[in-house]
């Protein structure tokens, strides 16, 4: 195989969208883990800005969503879904990577960090073939 060509088919910017992704993924599962574990110091000090980026998902959302021909409240109902995963997903983002600055032995010293990586990249996959074919999961049919 050749991978220039491949690569030039597929195009950088795809690659480097699912690199970005697979980090971020993998600083969520990281931080999901030090959550469930007690070893996050400070929540308390970062949580407004997790509200704050919780609502900014829920403006920025809610703005795009409506230009749609969906109804009210099909648009909030999904509103609310993408704010609340924003939200949750930039917090255990932000934790994640306090986790690793703060106990980067912890993470380096195990094979922790190359499991979360495979299912970081796992997630990135399922994610985009999910945003590829979102329409068959919200077409209902009446009987």
């Amino acid at each position: 195989m050749d991978w220039g060509s491949a690569f030039e088919a597929v195009g950088g910017r795809v690659v480097g969208a699912i690199v970005g992704v697979t980090i971020v993924l993998t600083a969520c599962l990281v931080g999901a883990m030090a959550m469930v574990g007690g070893d996050t110091i400070g929540v308390d000090n970062r949580f407004p800005y997790y509200v704050l980026v919780t609502a900014i998902g829920f403006v920025a959302s809610l703005w795009k969503l409506d230009e749609n021909d969906a109804d009210g409240t099909t648009v909030l109902i999904a509103t609310a879904g993408i704010a609340l995963a924003s939200g949750i997903l930039f917090s255990f983002a932000v934790e994640g990577v306090v986790f690793g600055i703060r106990n980067p032995n912890r993470i380096l010293s195990s094979q922790l960090l190359v499991y979360f990586l495979a299912a970081g990249l796992i997630c990135t996959a399922l994610g985009m073939w999910c945003l590829r074919h979102w329409r068959e999961f919200t077409v209902y049919e009446s009987a």
